[in-house]
């Protein structure tokens, strides 16, 4: 009966560890995830930059920047709100994963 015992306190402290690494996997991988979608911003910001700088205004439509300046969204992974404030005024950008509360 001791051994029982013993049997099942290594499978409780193995499903414990189990447990926390996988809550630890899933923490990190939606770290990563959003930090991609971070990034996306951020080299959509860029191009508008580099195209305002090139062409003396920014752009009106990010599909502009798609066009002319090598920005690549996924699509299928990412919602991007991109809104003009004038040709002479940055843009507002925000990149969400699609599923994720921000």
């Amino acid at each position: 009966m001791k051994r029982f015992g013993k049997i099942m306190m290594a499978a409780a402290v193995f499903a414990v560890i189990l447990w926390g690494l996988g809550d630890a996997l899933s923490q990190t991988s939606g770290q990563i995830r959003n930090e991609e979608a971070q990034l996306i911003e951020q080299r959509i910001e860029q191009a508008a930059v580099l195209c305002y700088a090139l062409e003396g205004s920014y752009p009106e439509e990010i599909s502009y920047l798609e066009q002319n300046y090598g920005v690549v969204i996924d699509s299928e992974k990412y919602n991007v709100f991109y809104q003009s404030l004038g040709s002479n005024m940055k843009p507002e950008v925000q990149v969400y994963r699609k599923g994720a509360v921000r």
